[in-house]
This record gives C-alpha cells, sequence and structure tokens, in this order.
C-alpha cells in the first residue's frame, strides 16, 4: 500500500485504489494480484518511490501474503517495483532523461541489425504471426489508462521480441528482454493516436522483411525508433 496520510472521521470509509469497478478483490489467483498492481503502477496512482507494504495490501485485496509476494516478485523483474534489504518494495522510479536517451541509444544498436537478419533468416511461419500481431493492434483503443492500452502495449512488445526471434540471434531476444523497453516507456506516456504511426511503423518494417530487403528493414526500424523516441520525449523530466 502506498504510505501517506490515512482518511480519519466520518462514517464512510475512503475507497481503497485497490478496488475495480466491481468492488473489492477477493480470493483473486497471483496473476490477478499482479495485473491489479501493474496497473496501478503504469498508471501512476501509486507514484515513484513510494512504499509497497505487503500487510497492507494484503489487507485491501482480501487476499494471503502469498500472492502478494508472488506479484511483486514478477513486478520486480518487470522493472516496475524495486526491493531494497530491510526496506521491502518500492515502486520504481520511471525514466529520467538520461535512462531514456541510454534506452533510444541501445535500441539504436539492437533492432535495426534485428530487423535486417529477420530480414535475410525468417520464415514464412513467423513472417504471417508477426503480420497478424500487426492486425490485432489495430484493435481501437479508446482511452489513455493502463486498462485501455493493456493489449496494445503486450503486442506491441510482442512485435519486436517476434522480430528478434526471426532473426535467428537468440542473444537478442534475451538482450531485448532484459531491456524491457516498452514496459518503461508505456509508463512514462501513453495517447490515444499514436497507436496508428506505430501500426504504419510497423508495417513497414515488416513489408521490407517479407521482401527480403535487409537493408529496407533495418532503415524502416530504424525509422520508427526515431519517430517513438519523438512521440515521447516531450514526456521525459530533462
Amino acid at each position: 500500500m502506498v504510505e501517506g496520510p490515512s482518511a480519519t472521521g466520518g462514517d464512510t470509509a475512503m475507497p481503497s485504489i485497490w478496488t475495480t469497478a466491481d468492488g473489492p478483490v477477493r480470493s483473486v489467483l497471483a496473476d490477478r494480484v499482479y495485473e491489479l498492481i501493474k496497473v496501478k503502477l503504469m498508471d501512476n496512482v501509486v507514484e515513484p518511490g513510494a512504499r509497497l507494504s505487503i500487510d497492507a495490501l494484503s489487507r485491501d485485496m482480501d487476499v494471503s501474503a502469498t500472492p502478494i509476494r508472488e506479484a511483486l516478485a514478477r513486478l520486480e523483474s518487470d522493472g516496475l517495483v524495486v526491493k531494497r534489504p530491510h526496506r521491502g518494495y518500492t515502486a520504481a522510479p520511471r525514466l529520467d532523461s538520461r535512462a531514456f536517451d541510454e534506452l533510444f541509444r541501445m535500441r539504436m544498436l539492437l533492432e535495426p541489425a534485428s530487423a535486417s537478419w529477420a530480414a535475410q533468416a525468417a520464415n514464412a511461419k513467423q513472417i504471417v504471426a508477426i503480420e497478424d500481431l500487426i492486425a490485432a493492434m489495430s484493435e481501437p483503443v479508446t482511452g489513455d489508462s493502463y486498462e485501455s492500452y493493456r493489449a496494445f502495449a503486450a503486442q506491441d512488445a510482442a512485435f519486436h521480441l517476434a522480430l528478434a526471434e526471426a532473426s535467428g540471434v537468440g542473444l537478442m531476444v534475451d538482450v531485448l528482454t532484459r531491456l524491457r523497453p516498452h514496459t518503461q516507456l508505456y509508463r512514462l506516456y501513453y495517447t490515444v493516436g499514436i497507436s496508428d504511426d506505430t501500426i504504419a511503423e510497423h508495417s513497414r518494417v515488416i513489408d521490407a522483411v517479407s521482401r527480403r530487403d535487409a537493408d529496407s528493414a533495418a532503415a524502416a526500424m530504424a525509422a520508427h525508433l526515431s519517430a517513438s523516441q519523438l512521440r515521447l520525449s516531450a514526456a521525459v523530466d530533462r
């Protein structure tokens, strides 16, 4: 739970942030607890640096401590929470300008090469699967909360990982997974409308891959990353 002043007085209790439109979360599995906490982190309802108490979360969600611990461990691997000795878990900081720039510098080194190699190594089944991902991304996104764009964000990340897998370079998948770029960037900023630009840019990449044009695939990916960096840069504290 986010530590802060508690509400006192009155007959009506303050609503917990750990509730949904259907009421308090009860008897949920670990993945549901994980998703609920993740929503609050991605939407910055839980502010960066805020402490996450296992006991308080357990009370608020009306679940045992076990799924809370499992969820926080998963969120730590996502880079959304930080565990410190003797202090427990806190919400991870958002990307600052230096980390933002470094992330895109790394992606510019890796992902154009990934697209180029995919153009040379991808099989027909992999290309069709990537095209299907882009088609799935075309579902309308109606809001700028994480609940609204969660599927789009997952498909966006899957597109980049699928290209890495199609490149035939296993280490590329490992490196991009460790970077977790989409989790961090979508936490920073999302607004309705950027999905159309992203889909168009992805389509240009896979078109070049399907034509086995390695140079064009690399150029299309570099253009996509540059455009993405420009779209998001205004949201970074500089």
